[in-house]
């Protein structure tokens, strides 16, 4: 019961708001943004904690625990405190509130190389996002690419919630998707990255919505 003790006097000293469930100083619920509450679990510390999100009108979202990475790579013999997991929970989820798609730098710069190493073939991939930023390119299975195009086979596709966005290149230099990437890659996932050659800077790279719409993106270190 120490450890418990210890945790939750972290989780009061730098959240004050802090309220308990059931009188329970391992059973947690602190405000997180507007109708939202964040309620946590950790009766088993060092254990991974159970952390849902819980509404005002009763409805539940367990989706943390698939989607933020401290929760996905947890490790008891090395976990964070709960006043540490709580404060990436703040992060991630103002990240998410963001209207723009965060990515990182090194992975933009990497997939520019492959373009560049690729030209005049397309590079086809899908992007893994970690704490509401894009961090990882992911071939498809069963991906072809040729000189004018790219596909790959969305049955083929693992189940994966954190691979939310595609990106694919355009050898003719236009970073505007053609009818074809609206009717078909586009439809698969949240967002989608298109760098057109030469591969070199800001103007080679636009991003989208599933509508084709031009959405606003940051790229961070």
């Amino acid at each position: 019961m120490e450890i418990l003790e210890q945790e939750y006097q972290k989780v009061v000293e730098a959240f004050p708001n802090v309220g308990l469930i059931n009188d329970l100083i391992y059973h947690i619920k602190l405000p997180l943004i507007n109708d939202v509450f964040l309620e946590i679990k950790f009766k088993n510390y060092p254990k991974k904690p159970k952390v849902i999100l819980v509404r005002e009108d009763g409805q539940t979202d367990n989706s943390l625990d698939t989607m933020l990475s401290a929760l996905k790579s947890w490790k008891k013999k090395a976990p964070l405190s709960i006043a540490e997991l709580i404060n990436e929970i703040h992060i991630f989820i103002k990240r998410m509130q963001t209207k723009e798609i965060l990515i990182q730098r090194d992975l933009l710069n990497g997939m520019f190389a492959l373009c560049r190493n690729q030209h005049p073939r397309e590079i086809l991939g899908l992007l893994r996002v970690d704490n509401g930023v894009v961090k990882e390119y992911i071939l498809p299975p069963g991906a072809l690419t040729s000189y004018q195009d790219g596909v790959f086979f969305p049955s083929r596709l693992p189940l994966d919630p954190s691979l939310e966005g595609t990106v694919h290149s355009h050898p003719s230099g236009n970073p505007y998707p053609s009818l074809g990437d609206l009717n078909n890659v586009f439809k698969l996932k949240k967002f989608h990255f298109i760098l057109a050659f030469p591969y070199n800077g800001l103007d080679c790279v636009k991003c989208f919505d599933k509508n084709g719409h031009e959405l606003k993106f940051k790229i961070i270190t």
